[in-house]
């Protein structure tokens, strides 16, 4: 069976920002050709996939919610309001009468906009999201008015079906035409250890990836960072709540914890980053220069967030074994269903494990390369983008069908 497929996405703001730095002019062109200068531009996950559904021949169109340059041109070109960011959405959805719409980022809908597209929009047969971060309130509210939704790690699969919510594991992979960008490019210096990505402090995020990058650098062991860093006005709003949950403890109003959904920063001490960290830490880095710069290193760290629990699955396990780069990543269940942990990545039990294995790594030069090279062979055979949508394909196509008895 086939199908239209519309995805209702996001991009990381960062990558956004140097989107529109390395392109001043583009808001002379129009819609289209904006929308299109982006897909090729762009390494992420909706990009990705839009691309590789496209390849398997699925009519599919995407709209970028948090990128309101694109959004408003649409508005203006359309002549909607740019004030009404729901008639924009919905409009974009109607023009391309998809029969699956696919909400990869649900922190940007409601239920109230999902009931009014299923009304408005008849041919939608199926409303389908991704998942893979820590849940809040919104995203609750809005798996009610999805039929399934899909996830990348088991775990992840259990507390979303113990919602009462139908879900299906498919695991990130890693897009093979980043191959061919990355190659061609010049720029970054050689680094033998980094770490690239985010620290956010508190709740379900990177309390235990702080530490560790903490300890490495206390034990003195070279990394440079590339981080997306908290700014300190947020931790010390995030140390405020922590001593104000702990007057409504001392008072017996702690009942009020659940329905304030801020109040789970109060649960635990933030820490500030160390002097040590803030020195180290360089410019992050987004889009093919990310990739890039994991291409010239010789190891990178990988540590997974809170939510993903006993469980591997984030994307970056498959950016840097695709690359060809060594991953360096935190011990999980299911880690050798994905790689042989022996020969394709190298995994760490805990802190000490974590800064031993760094060790013998930049020790043993010609070890580390056969692992990274057995890694890439590994993800390039097991773990693309085209083979998780060809997975998501078949999904979709077996939930359309069960959709159409059911009627």
């Amino acid at each position: 069976m086939s199908f239209r497929l519309f995805s209702i996405s996001s991009m990381y703001s960062g990558y956004l920002d140097s989107f529109y730095h390395k392109y001043p002019d583009i808001q002379s062109l129009s819609f289209a050709e904006h929308k299109q200068l982006l897909l090729d531009d762009t390494t992420e996950f909706a990009g990705s996939y839009v691309r590789n559904f496209r390849k398997l021949g699925i009519e599919t169109d995407f709209a970028i919610c948090n990128d309101l340059n694109l959004q408003k041109k649409w508005g203006r070109e359309k002549k909607i309001s740019e004030e009404k960011n729901w008639d924009i959405l919905s409009d974009q959805i109607l023009s391309f009468l998809p029969d699956v719409l696919w909400i990869e980022n649900l922190s940007y809908v409601t239920p109230e906009f999902l009931r009014f597209v299923r009304i408005n929009t008849p041919c939608i047969k199926l409303i389908a999201a991704n998942h893979g971060s820590p849940f809040n309130a919104k995203v609750l509210a809005s798996l009610a008015d999805v039929d399934f939704v899909i996830t990348c790690t088991p775990g992840l699969k259990s507390d979303i079906e113990a919602l009462g919510k139908k879900s299906y594991l498919v695991y990130h992979g890693f897009d093979t035409d980043l191959l061919k960008r990355v190659t061609s490019m010049p720029g970054f210096t050689d680094n033998d250890f980094i770490f690239s990505g985010s620290l956010i402090t508190g709740g379900d995020f990177h309390t235990q990836r702080i530490r560790l990058i903490e300890l490495i650098l206390k034990e003195k062991v070279p990394i440079n960072l590339y981080v997306n860093l908290e700014k300190n006005y947020r931790i010390k709003i995030k140390q405020y709540i922590y001593h104000f949950s702990g007057f409504l403890e001392k008072t017996g109003l702690d009942n009020v914890f659940g329905k304030l959904p801020l109040l789970r920063y109060g649960k635990t001490w933030v820490d500030s980053y160390s002097d040590a960290l803030l020195r180290q830490n360089n410019s992050p880095v987004y889009g093919i220069d990310m990739f890039n710069l994991i291409m010239r290193s010789k190891i990178i760290l990988n540590f997974h967030i809170g939510i993903a629990g006993d469980y591997a699955g984030n994307m970056r396990m498959f950016e840097v074994t695709g690359l060809g780069t060594c991953l360096l990543t935190d011990n999980k269940k299911n880690m050798s269903e994905l790689f042989d942990t022996d020969n394709e990545v190298v995994v760490y039990d805990n802190e000490e494990d974590c800064i031993a294995k760094v060790k013998w790594l930049l020790d043993h030069d010609e070890e580390r390369k056969k692992i990274a090279l057995s890694g890439q062979q590994k993800t390039l055979k097991c773990h693309t983008v085209e083979d998780r949508c060809k997975d998501i394909f078949e999904i979709m196509n077996n939930e359309l069908r069960y959709s159409v008895n059911k009627k």
